[in-house]
């Protein structure tokens, strides 16, 4: 084993989440090791057809660390977004117009995003990358917390866990968590269709599970990545439902912007939700989807994630400057005390979100359809709504 190695922050995981805070403590001249359980070659041999959403206040926070210049060239903008239950024509149509606060939110391809962020770590000086680190075991010791790795052991003064939702630094730290399995699957895929999409992004709400798309950037506007979420199914149905994959969705799609000319190959996820009582002990402290992974019904998740990063990046910037141990309680308490309302009200709205329109109880359905047109015709509910999605609301406490 190699001897210990002294670290005032280590970031544990690579994702997106891991790598914003990781270059906006950079920024600031404070060194920040960056450990992942893959290696850079891998990481950076990126093989993604995924996209990410990000939302209008997270464009915001990369810009303040220099990178939205070069990410919004590739980023197709959210201009409306029309929810419906089904194929009906009840609906609430949010126009980005009526804000004027820019776009609701944006579109752009992981592999990109990727890029982007693997690039400026790789340039920064105060970032120091370690691959193929695989987790064992966190011990605590007075103003210190030591991590044991297959590679060494690496003393910190703080470990932040951006590892996802199936976080090893969550487990190992021993942080209690809530866990609630939704019993169904998400399909992602993009698709290639004969219209344009005018910068629109599509929700239909199904029994089985909301679908969602999402305008992507190309050169005649015709391409959209699809968030297709139903219900679990065994394995005979499954195999039932996968070989009639095209039609199933085809029957769901209703021909919204014309022809699919292309379909891609889906990947699928096990959807579920995880989010922690209080996301720091012993000075260690969860950001992302290791602290609340939520459901995609709305696509916030990274969006949360990113406001994670930033909070927890002032917070430790500040107790740096003014000469505070960065891994104390009254530190990373100040990031549990921002982060609570914001956190707490997405995971509540996505949960009851998916619960609500799965439900096909008689009275519900027209309640749905009665609030959908009461909803779209109020300016003030659908101008809040707006602004609580596109993370332009202040919930700091």
């Amino acid at each position: 084993m190699s001897k210990i190695k002294k670290h005032s922050i280590t970031v544990v995981g690579s994702g997106f989440v891991g790598m914003i805070l990781a270059i906006k403590i950079a920024k600031k001249g404070i060194n920040v090791t960056l450990i992942d359980k893959s290696n850079k070659k891998n990481l950076s041999n990126i093989k993604d057809s995924r996209t990410t959403a990000i939302s209008q206040g997270s464009a915001r926070i990369l810009d303040e660390i220099g990178l939205w210049s070069k990410i919004s060239k590739k980023c197709q903008p959210i201009k409306n977004i029309i929810v419906t239950e089904g194929i009906s024509n009840d609906k609430i149509h949010f126009n980005s117009g009526d804000l004027k606060e820019g776009a609701l939110g944006y579109i752009v391809d992981n592999k990109y995003l990727k890029k982007i962020f693997f690039e400026e770590i790789n340039k920064s000086p105060t970032i120091f990358f370690r691959g193929n680190i695989i987790i064992q075991n966190i011990i605590h010791q007075n103003e210190e917390v030591k991590l044991i790795t297959n590679k060494g052991s690496v003393v910190s003064s703080v470990i932040i866990g951006a590892d996802g939702r199936y976080s090893k630094t969550r487990f190992l730290a021993n942080i209690k968590y809530y866990f609630h399995n939704y019993n169904q699957i998400a399909y992602v895929f993009n698709i290639t269709h004969s219209k344009s999409h005018g910068s629109l992004a599509l929700e239909r709400f199904f029994p089985s599970g909301p679908l969602a798309l999402l305008p992507m950037k190309s050169q005649k506007n015709n391409k959209s990545s699809v968030v297709w979420t139903i219900k679990n199914l065994d394995r005979k149905n499954l195999h039932k439902f996968e070989k009639n994959f095209k039609i199933e969705f085809l029957e769901r799609y209703n021909h919204y912007f014309g022809k699919i000319e292309n379909f891609s190959k889906p990947k699928t996820y096990d959807l579920n939700v995880f989010s922690c009582h209080e996301p720091f002990k012993n000075r260690v402290v969860l950001i992302g989807d290791a602290n609340q992974a939520i459901h995609p019904i709305a696509g916030q998740g990274l969006n949360l994630g990113i406001r994670d990063s930033n909070i927890l990046a002032d917070s430790i910037i500040e107790a740096y400057n003014l000469g505070m141990d960065i891994g104390s309680e009254i530190v990373l308490r100040k990031y549990s005390r921002k982060r609570h309302i914001d956190k707490r009200l997405l995971f509540q709205a996505t949960h009851q979100l998916n619960a609500i329109f799965s439900n096909q109880n008689y009275f519900l359905k027209n309640a749905r359809k009665l609030g959908l047109r009461i909803f779209n015709k109020s300016n003030f509910l659908k101008k809040q709504s707006m602004i609580f999605a596109m993370g332009l609301r202040n919930f700091e406490i």
